[in-house]
């Protein structure tokens, strides 16, 4: 019965197109719901076995302890439409909760989705200042944003884009979300005593060409990641800032020298991601029987970004500027197109709505 109701959950999330899948347990039911082009929406399952038994299976599909209730779990497992022949890999994550364990299993990407610069929502001058940070052969590429907004997909689309077999790819990763073939991929895993700032140093003395770290989280890692920059390698990172603007003052907090800066930074984006209008119908006159959304009149979603070629210009703007203002003012008169400029771009193409780019940016642009 449990393998039964699993796969009945699965099969819905993979044909809502669901990123996460959440198992939770309230006082006397099970609640389960999936996150769809950004949003939760609950699923209309009925759950005929305890919520014990379908956190247990999936503890065993992901080899975690199943005896171990008390404290978080993370592990892998696959998934398909038919549970025979499983094609999606999947993260998970168990936590205890006041009345039992919640499970939060994310649907990770295929390795055969298009992963192409193209089709990230960028614009052309946008993709133009990406194409040409990843064709240098050294740099620091930064993507920023919040958890959820597209980075891993950014990033790597532009390690696709490296993959040759002239280069030597790496990648450092909590988790390797995506396994590409050709790139060396490792994953963080603290308690073996592999941490980034040891798998950086280690990595370096295996000539490589392009290293994808995960997370620029502390200074040490920001310091390696730019003496990685300086030597010879084109290094891909993240970093959680509001965006790209911010995210040079990041760096600086984080000890990064100005001048340092100047030699090794070749652009930062920022990004989030919007729910487009539905291709088969219009947001205003949708109908409840569209094919495609079901009239909600929103479908899949679109990046909205901002792309700061970190020139010499762009890096005496930031030592000149008196003020948050005065940096914006100058920045922008040397082509810089903010988050909301981007965004208005796809308003006015109908592809998002105004009300979709103000509740994924805010006020804040």
């Amino acid at each position: 019965m449990v393998i039964r109701v699993w796969q009945a959950i699965v099969t819905q999330a993979i044909q809502a197109r669901a990123s996460d899948i959440h198992i939770e347990a309230l006082e006397y039911k099970t609640i389960i719901r999936i996150r769809v082009d950004g949003v939760l929406q609950t699923l209309q399952i009925p759950i005929a076995v305890e919520h014990e038994r379908i956190i247990a299976r999936i503890k065993i599909l992901a080899r975690l302890d199943i005896a171990e209730q008390r404290i978080p779990q993370d592990g892998r497992l696959s998934v398909g439409l038919n549970y025979t022949h499983p094609n999606i890999d999947c993260r998970v994550s168990i936590l205890p909760t006041l009345h039992g364990e919640k499970a939060v299993v994310r649907l990770l990407p295929s390795p055969t989705t298009a992963l192409d610069l193209s089709l990230l929502g960028l614009h052309a001058p946008q993709l133009a200042h990406f194409a040409d940070a990843i064709a240098q052969p050294d740099g620091l590429i930064l993507v920023t944003g919040p958890t959820g907004s597209g980075k891993t997909r950014t990033l790597y689309s532009c390690l696709n884009q490296l993959n040759t077999s002239g280069r030597n790819v790496c990648t450092i990763e909590d988790p390797i979300e995506i396994r590409l073939a050709g790139v060396n991929q490792i994953a963080y895993h603290p308690k073996a005593g592999l941490d980034f700032n040891g798998i950086i140093r280690a990595l370096l003395r295996q000539d490589p060409d392009v290293i994808m770290i995960g997370e620029i989280r502390d200074a040490v890692t920001a310091e390696l990641a730019m003496q990685a920059a300086q030597t010879g390698h084109l290094v891909l990172s993240t970093l959680h800032t509001r965006g790209a603007l911010a995210s040079i003052q990041r760096l600086r907090s984080l000890g990064i020298a100005s001048d340092v800066l100047r030699a090794c930074l070749r652009c930062v984006s920022s990004q989030r991601l919007a729910r487009q209008i539905c291709s088969k119908c219009d947001a205003k006159t949708s109908m409840d029987d569209c094919p495609q959304c079901g009239g909600i009149g929103l479908f899949d979603r679109i990046g909205i970004h901002e792309v700061l070629p970190f020139t010499n210009t762009i890096a005496n703007a930031f030592e000149s500027a008196a003020t948050a203002a005065d940096l914006t003012e100058q920045v922008q008169k040397n082509g810089f197109q903010d988050m909301r400029s981007a965004g208005m771009i796809h308003v006015d193409h109908h592809r998002i709505t105004l009300a979709e780019l103000n509740a994924q940016i805010g006020s804040w642009h």
